[in-house]
């Protein structure tokens, strides 16, 4: 196996259907060097039976034994059994364009001094081309200050890493159950990790979007201690990193109020938690804090009015916008709203409806 061999990690839960197609997208890869590792999360044992009949010389399926159950265990099984220097993550629902591996190596080696490569993802519903929007775009500022901002320009298969970079990183942080991805991209930034970005390169992953439930989707306990979990160790490493600004910190000081107003409106009988939230942002960041207390008042509005005076508690809320600072309230730039310029479009077109597979409506 050379060093320009890529292994695709996926991890897997219930999903054997469509981890056949997304096999099938690895299998149809213009460039020859590949293996795949794919890591069971446990799953039932109809799927698990199903899964290992998809091994062959260059697909290994484990087995997660131990550890925490999530897709942050399974990812670093994986990269930590891999015999290849370069990984990319794929998720066991999404695809690769068959340029996807060819395209990312042919950066490499012409950027061999960078740690990691960025490329650009699309959404699809179906199939690659029923949709032209882009998972987020790619440029807009600072890459740091995007993910402190829950604005987070990359995928977790937006990036192919050096195995050795993630050594270095100690791989995905497995507390975290969602945002894992964020996570370590903000880490790897925060620690001086060389990233290659080619924004302008043909989108070269399908990330699906179709209606059937997503694995990280249910809100339950264990989810929502995790994203507590995230702020407590995002804390940490932006006030361990040095070359974090102290504008920096106070963006990240924003995660705390969006992680409250993700228990106002998705979370029943959330005061109990929003509390446990504002104690932590208290405790972790003790100074006084303006923001905290302006923060507190609106959540307090928000509990009592959000079933019997909706009106009323969207005044508080514009009030608040105009009151914290512009990172409280992201915009998240057009996230998994930003759509492929024309001429990407028009690439994409070309190169997907050419194999005779996945048609491409060529009159939008």
């Amino acid at each position: 196996m050379t060093q320009h061999t890529v292994c695709v990690v996926i991890p897997h839960f219930n999903r054997a259907e469509l981890l056949r197609q997304t096999l099938d997208s690895v299998r149809n890869q213009l460039l020859p060097e590949w293996q795949v590792i794919v890591v069971d999360d446990q799953s039932d044992a109809a799927h698990w039976q199903m899964i290992q009949q998809f091994e062959d010389a260059r697909i290994r399926v484990i087995r997660r034994e131990d550890g925490v159950k999530g897709p942050s265990r399974c990812r670093n099984l994986g990269w930590q059994a891999a015999e290849a220097e370069l990984i990319l993550f794929l998720d066991s629902d999404d695809l690769l364009g068959d340029w996807c591996l060819q395209q990312r190596l042919q950066l490499v080696l012409q950027h061999p001094a960078a740690d990691a490569w960025v490329f650009p993802v699309m959404l699809f519903r179906q199939r690659p081309g029923d949709l032209r929007t882009l998972w987020n775009r790619m440029e807009g500022g600072s890459e740091l200050q995007r993910f402190l901002m829950s604005d987070p320009p990359w995928h977790t298969s937006s990036t192919l890493w050096r195995r050795s970079i993630l050594q270095q990183l100690g791989g995905f942080n497995e507390k975290v159950m969602y945002g894992d991805d964020a996570d370590l991209h903000m880490r790897a930034i925060l620690g001086g990790v060389r990233f290659q970005c080619q924004p302008q390169a043909l989108p070269d992953v399908f990330i699906r979007r179709a209606d059937q439930q997503r694995i990280t989707g249910n809100v339950s306990a264990a989810l929502l201690d995790s994203r507590t979990v995230r702020l407590t160790e995002g804390t940490r490493a932006v006030r361990g990193a040095a070359a974090a600004a102290g504008s920096d910190c106070h963006l990240w000081q924003g995660q705390y109020f969006r992680e409250c107003e993700f228990l106002l409106f998705n979370v029943q009988n959330s005061w109990g938690r929003i509390q446990g939230v504002l104690r932590q942002w208290r405790v972790e960041w003790p100074q006084l804090s303006f923001s905290r207390a302006v923060c507190l008042a609106y959540l307090v509005i928000g509990c009592l009015c959000r079933r019997r005076a909706y009106l009323i508690l969207r005044i508080a809320r514009r009030v608040t916008m105009n009151l914290l600072p512009i990172g409280y309230f992201p915009t998240a730039g057009g996230f998994e709203q930003a759509e492929a310029d024309q001429q990407t479009w028009r690439w994409l077109r070309q190169r997907i409806g050419g194999d005779g597979q996945t048609a491409v409506d060529v009159n939008t």
